[in-house]
């Protein structure tokens, strides 16, 4: 993806003491607020950049005004742009494509696949499942999993990526009844969590932990009369922040010897 524009933003960015870009991790922020989620973004991204010191990681949220395109300015010619979503949905094909492209960049950038379709993660996520089950409910108990996702009532994509990752994690947890509720279609969280099971724990397929994690999420389960543990969102899981070092790993080693 290319452009016209000028090489002197990116000159002058360095000339300022600001290092060129080579990875961008994007997200979507919270549109009512948005600084308190691009501030919890930029320390999530502090700890990817802390375990490849050799590259320049950064991050922006698409909901705080500029932040995105300020940050495209800066990053180097074959960069790569990590979307932290779980679905390769609307916000990823569409709004984030959208914005590169208004940026009119002088580089050529690679959109990596989103975070929440690493084959990698249904493992790092059924060991912390099995840890909080374990030191729950016993060894020797028989619990369930609720997984909370957003849906969507225009796209399939979210929809599609939730159940995705339950097939993919119910191969990794044989034995664990997973149910999917979702926030913004059917079946709703509400309903399905009034139907499960006192020892279910849930999951939000959730990137960041946002409105929908802090407030629809604890909402449906409360109208459902789930009184069980809820475990953060799946990027604040132990291990899942690897995931992303081990794939900006790959991709920048690559874009040096290509």
């Amino acid at each position: 993806m290319s452009g016209t524009k000028s090489p002197s933003l990116k000159a002058q960015a360095i000339n300022t003491g600001q290092s060129p870009i080579e990875a961008l991790i994007v997200s979507h922020g919270q549109p009512s607020d948005p600084e308190p989620a691009e501030a919890i973004l930029a320390r999530y991204t502090a700890g990817i950049q802390a375990d490849i010191p050799d590259h320049v990681i950064e991050s922006a949220t698409l909901a705080a005004p500029g932040r995105l395109e300020k940050q495209l300015d800066r990053l180097v010619d074959g960069g790569v742009i990590y979307p932290l979503f779980m679905a390769d949905g609307w916000f990823v094909r569409t709004a984030l494509i959208k914005r590169i492209s208004g940026a009119s960049l002088d580089t050529v950038v690679a959109v990596m696949p989103p975070f929440g379709l690493d084959v990698a993660l249904p493992g790092i996520v059924a060991r912390n499942i099995t840890e909080t089950l374990s030191a729950t409910f016993g060894v020797n108990a028989q619990p369930n999993l609720l997984v909370a996702a957003h849906g969507s009532a225009h796209g399939t994509a979210p929809a599609a990526s939730a159940l995705l990752f339950a097939e993919r994690l119910r191969k990794e947890l044989p034995g664990v009844p997973i149910d999917v509720g979702f926030i913004e279609q059917d079946p709703s969280l509400g309903d399905v969590a009034a139907t499960m099971a006192v020892q279910t724990i849930c999951l939000p397929f959730f990137a960041m932990p946002g409105e929908h994690v802090r407030l629809d999420i604890p909402a449906a389960l409360k109208q459902g009369g789930f009184s069980g543990p809820v475990l953060p969102p799946v990027s604040q899981l132990d291990g899942a922040a690897k995931i992303i070092s081990n794939a900006l790993s790959r991709a920048l080693n690559r874009r040096q010897t290509s």
